[in-house]
Order: structure tokens, then sequence, then C-alpha cells
């Protein structure tokens, strides 16, 4: 059989970034693990293939090896050994350190009960724009892998324990001599775990773990900026062995708006005058995010400027204002009644005589 494409195992695009490359071995990782598909043959072989992958697209140095060695087309890996160009595909040798890493990221490396706090979670909430300025809540919708209620998190069926691995002592790796040195490796018998379940929790599969999707209302500050982080305690992936959860980390956007724009702490709005209207000056009444004020446009305004109204913009939770800009337009008519011309004509020569 020949080579399978790493990046097209993974699901990505070969200019992803290591994060996204990161989250797809993930996503996949726990969608083939063999103690969601026990008896699964195919299910096995797929989660072999991902971790392979991974173990090269995940570390930068690997990656480019095997960028170069791609760019010679499909014949480029014909008699080349992968495992042992890139120390190791997940048996024999060369399966060293950086398998056993891999593993150890994925959360099946470590010893049975070891406590690890939760993975934290990036997600991003679009905020309304009037939300934003004035603060209030908005509600999001959020998967995440939750603790089986069902077995507490522990995998095995409710009246029953996983016990320790017994080719493992409940470690989770073994140790194989290979010339003269010592490779620890994750326990082919219980993938790393520390752990064998004899009978696996109906609820979740023997993952200990829930594929879940909740409704969360979230606390938004007032004078919340775009991009802004806002950190939730607890409600990331959860934690192994007692340790604590995971955090929310949300990345606000703010909506836009139809007659405002923002800038920091700072709104926007436009006003058309006519050339008549802008060369005589006027006063309006123009809306804020705080509702109408007056405004004086001075005489012989340009297109363009930019009037202030102090303290009508956004107000940040230390209790700084930003201002309000009117952003002045001039429209210039596109047709002209014959009156309307001659009397343009005069003014344009009084400006000359002027």
């Amino acid at each position: 059989m020949g080579h399978q494409d790493y990046y097209k195992v993974l699901g990505v695009a070969t200019d992803a970034s290591q994060d996204a490359i990161k989250k797809a071995y993930r996503k996949l990782a726990k969608r083939y693990h063999p103690d969601k598909n026990r008896g699964d043959e195919a299910a096995e072989t797929r989660f072999k293939e991902v971790q392979q992958a991974y173990d090269v697209l995940g570390e930068p140095e690997k990656r480019q090896k095997y960028d170069q060695l791609r760019r010679g087309g499909p014949g480029a890996f014909s008699g080349v050994d992968l495992e042992d160009l890139f120390g190791g595909g997940g048996r024999g040798p060369g399966f060293g350190g950086s398998i056993f890493d891999l593993f150890e990221r994925a959360g099946m490396g470590r010893r049975a009960g070891a406590a690890r706090r939760g993975e934290d979670l990036a997600y991003e909430v679009r905020v309304p724009f009037d939300t934003a300025a004035f603060g209030g809540s908005t509600a999001i919708r959020l998967p995440r892998e939750e603790s089986c209620a069902t077995c507490s998190g522990s995998g095995a069926a409710p009246g029953t324990k996983p016990r320790p691995c017994p080719a493992c002592g409940g470690s989770g790796s073994t140790a194989d001599a290979q010339g003269g040195f010592a490779f620890s490796r994750p326990c082919p018998s219980c993938y790393g775990r520390g752990r064998v379940i004899e009978k696996p929790c109906t609820s979740c599969g023997g993952s200990g773990e829930r594929h879940v999707s909740r409704q969360l209302t979230v606390k938004i500050p007032a004078g919340v900026v775009d991009g802004q982080k806002i950190r939730l305690k607890g409600e990331g992936e959860p934690g192994s062995g007692g340790a604590a959860d995971g955090d929310l980390i949300l990345t606000v956007k703010i909506a836009e708006h139809p007659q405002f724009t923002r800038k920091g702490f700072d709104t926007e709005s436009r006003v058309s005058l006519d050339i008549v209207t802008a060369s005589l000056g006027t006063e309006l009444d123009v809306e804020t995010i705080h509702g109408p004020v007056k405004l004086r446009v001075p005489a012989g305004v340009q297109p363009g400027t930019r009037l202030r109204l102090k303290d009508r913009g956004v107000t940040s939770h230390a209790g700084k204002k930003g201002d309000h800009f009117v952003r002045i337009e001039v429209t210039v008519p596109r047709q002209l009644t014959e009156r309307q011309r001659k009397l343009l004509m005069e003014f344009h020569e009084a400006e000359d005589a002027g």
C-alpha cells in the first residue's frame, strides 16, 4: 500500500498552523479511541494512522523534513521507511520518547487516576453593538466534553471499577531494551492508560466522557472592546483524577451597527449636507448611542471634517468616557435648474472678483 498523505489523514491543509493540526488530531483521537470503539478494527487502524500522522506533523522539525520529501511527489516515498526516518510510528525500532510524548499530550500516557487539569477552550462570541457599549448578557451554545454522570468519569459500569493493567502494572508504559538503550513506550495492552476496564460504562463506552452541547449565558461588561478576552473559570474541558476543569476563554467580536462605527471607546456617525448648508452653517439634531444631541455645524465646513461631541461615546469599565464624532459629507447636485446654474455662475464670478 502506498503512503497515506499525513495532511489528508488529519484533514488539514498543507499550510495549516501547528495549533490547527493539534486541534484536528485531538478531535480524531477522541473519535477513534479504542475505548470508544471496542472491537472495531477499522477504528483501531484509523486511530493508529492519526497517531502516526500527528507524530510527524505535530513536530515542526519533522514536519519540515516530511514536507521536503512530500514535494517530490508520491514516488518520493517509495522505499523510504517513514518510521525509521521520523523516529518511529508506534511500534518496533525507533519507537521512543517522541511518540510517548504524543500519548502524554493526548491524555493516554498518564497513570490511572493521575490528576490532570482540564484543557482550556477558546470560543469567539459575537456581541451586539449596544450590549458591548452598555453591558448586558448574551447566550452562546457551547460544545464540550463532560465527565460521564453515569460512571462519574471512571469509564467503568456502575458497581465496577477499573483495575490496574497487568501488563504494565498500572504505569501506562513499558520499557524495551535496544542496543544497550532502554526506550519507554505506551503499554499496548491498555493504550497507555494504566488501567483496564473489564465492563465499560454503556453511557460513554468506557471513555469516562460524553459530548454535550449546552447553552451558557455570558455576562458582558460595559465598554468591552473588540478582541477583548473574557475568561470563565471551570467552563472548559473536565479535569481528571479530581483536578480542576479547564477555563473557557471567549474572544469578543462586536457586531456592526447600521448607524454607528466604533474605535476603542469613541463612536462615529455620518451626516450629509448640501453645498449651501455646508457653506452657510447650521444646527442639527444628531443621534448618538446616548440619544439625540444638538450639533452646531460651522459655516464653510469642509467635506470629511469630524466634529466632536465630548463624552458621548462609550464609557469604559474604569469610568473613562469616549467621544462621539460626526463626519461631514457634502453632496453635490447631479442636475441643476437654469436658475440654479445662473446663481452658481454669479457666485463663481463674485469669488473671482473678490
